[in-house]
């Protein structure tokens, strides 16, 4: 495992317990199960799901070859419009289907509240990785290259991509059942990984912090079905990716 695995795993591991933590006294008013989805074809709803991924992907093919918005000038920010319209069919999915965008684990409730808890966790996660990086450079450092306006089409994708997941997921959930669903959709997340680690010269044992990975990702989806709410889980995740690409030495 290399040091940049372990700080992520470790950083992960420690955000989810403090979101139990919170959400024990902060449940009631924030993460009560207020909008129940209870479609009468699951199945159908999940198909309709898989469709919009398909369009998605469609959407993406557009944008690798320059077919959304020009942006021969490297616009950070038009690119974040791009990664948005890239992920439009997983906000068009209840609008057609005449569902709530909650479906999404979008609540419309207390979001600077929702937003700014995920921020602190944010905070935490990253001095968890630098601490077990054992970086020789300022945290702020770290802060600042995380939270750097260059990110912005980051930010954007890592939200859209956070929504559609949870679109997938919610509708799973109604056909196979929560428990289900949460072993499913993390067992897939770490074989994702399978090709990219082969392909870099993993040994056949070393393919077993995979089933770190699917523990850790079991724990982040039971924490999100409970709290069914994208706004404190995506500032996390996404300074979490961010800093692969910074170097702690």
């Amino acid at each position: 495992m290399t040091r940049q695995y372990i700080a992520l795993i470790t950083a992960y591991f420690v955000i989810v317990l403090l979101w139990f933590v919170l959400a024990r006294f902060l449940g009631k008013r924030l993460w009560s199960k207020n909008d129940v989805f209870e479609p009468r074809r699951p199945y159908l709803e999940l198909i309709f799901a898989l469709l919009a991924v398909f369009c998605i992907l469609g959407m993406g093919q557009l944008y690798l070859n320059g077919l959304l918005i020009p942006n021969t000038t490297k616009n950070i920010f038009i690119d974040a419009v791009n990664q948005f319209l890239i992920f439009i069919p997983t906000l068009a999915l209840p609008m057609i289907r005449k569902q709530s965008i909650e479906t999404l684990w979008i609540r419309k409730t207390d979001i600077p509240q929702r937003f700014g808890i995920g921020l602190g966790l944010a905070l935490v996660a990253l001095f968890v990785t630098w601490i077990v990086q054992g970086s020789t450079k300022p945290f702020m450092d770290l802060l600042s290259h995380v939270f750097h306006v260059k990110n912005s089409s980051h930010f954007v994708q890592v939200f859209m991509e956070d929504i559609t997941i949870a679109m997938i997921f919610v509708r799973l959930s109604r056909w196979l059942g929560n428990s289900a669903s949460i072993i499913i959709v993390a067992s897939l997340f770490a074989a994702g990984h399978i090709p990219s680690m082969l392909a870099g010269g993993a040994l056949f044992y070393e393919l077993g912090s995979l089933l770190l990975d699917t523990l850790i990702g079991i724990g982040v989806l039971v924490a999100l079905s409970r709290s069914r709410d994208i706004w404190w889980f995506f500032p996390v995740h996404f300074a979490l990716d961010m800093t692969q690409y910074f170097s702690y030495v």
